[in-house]
């Protein structure tokens, strides 16, 4: 396994951690307030990093994408923290395998990356697998309704949203790396992403003094897997083509929303997750 793959995995796992951590800590917390806690910690870690290391930074080719990137980071943010609390982690975590098929076409559109045929079919594969997790029985006239079955699941159609958004996120960010170093890139996007949410959700912020020392715990370890998922990402674009890293990224995160859904939520593991589970990795393999 190259090192660049290897980092690939590392940042999904921990992006599979923080999935079911954030579902845990909003049962404790508002999802703005998990935001905004979010984004002050990262403004000290990068700090701290800017401080001790060098940087570099050109703001005026920065400054279109990095602003769209943290209006995108807000909304999808909020949308999906609002789509794992509504329903199950193992149904609605997979449908962020639709990521690879929009990242293919925004990498090829932004950054002129291309994958051969094989991978194309890979992420038809994906879609393929997602619809069985959707499948309430195995035979054909219920492999059919699962479309439907998607189109009525108001969680279902916020997560394919947000794999939309979260698709266009690491283009946006590969690009923005471009005029940035790791850590001032990390900087910048905790800074205002804070200052965005400070504004629109300022009274929330009293909520806190009446959160116990026990949640705060579970809240804290979220927001620092979150951030060393963040900046292993980050890496992950630099060394890796965006979809492939989107792939692998889904991939250690199906295998984890199932596990984790019957582990800490006692979701059920049904034949149609394993095969739809499965169809999914394959076509991620296939993409690597």
């Amino acid at each position: 396994m190259s090192s660049s793959i290897f980092i690939c995995l590392i940042s999904g796992i921990f992006w599979a951690l923080f999935d079911l951590t954030r579902k845990m800590s909003l049962k404790v917390i508002k999802p703005k307030l998990l935001l905004i806690l979010f984004s002050t910690l990262q403004i000290i870690i990068f700090l701290i990093w800017c401080i001790n290391e060098s940087f570099y930074f050109f703001i005026t080719p920065y400054f279109v994408p990095g602003l769209t990137l943290v209006l995108l980071g807000i909304f999808s943010a909020f949308i999906f923290l609002k789509s794992i609390k509504e329903s199950e982690l193992s149904l609605t975590i997979p449908l962020l395998s639709f990521s690879p098929l929009f990242s293919s076409f925004f990498s090829y559109l932004f950054l002129a990356e291309t994958l051969n045929k094989q991978q194309y079919l890979g992420i038809f594969i994906i879609i393929f697998g997602t619809l069985f997790l959707y499948t309430k029985k195995l035979n054909l006239s219920h492999f059919l309704k699962s479309f439907q079955n998607i189109i009525n699941s108001k969680s279902a159609n916020l997560m394919i949203l947000v794999s939309f958004c979260w698709s266009l996120t690491p283009v946006l960010d590969k690009i923005c790396l471009k005029y940035s170093s790791v850590n001032f890139h990390g900087l910048i996007q905790s800074i205002f992403t804070f200052i965005v949410l400070v504004i629109f959700s300022f009274k929330d912020l009293k909520a806190l003094k009446k959160k116990r020392i026990r949640s705060l715990t579970l809240v804290f370890i979220t927001l620092c897997i979150g951030t060393f998922a963040t900046i292993l990402q980050f890496y992950a674009i630099l060394f890796n083509f965006v979809p492939i890293m989107e792939s692998i990224k889904r991939a250690t995160g199906q295998f984890s929303a199932v596990i984790f859904g019957k582990i800490f939520f006692n979701e059920k593991i049904t034949v149609q997750k394993i095969i739809g589970v499965s169809l999914l990795s394959y076509g991620v393999f296939l993409i690597i």
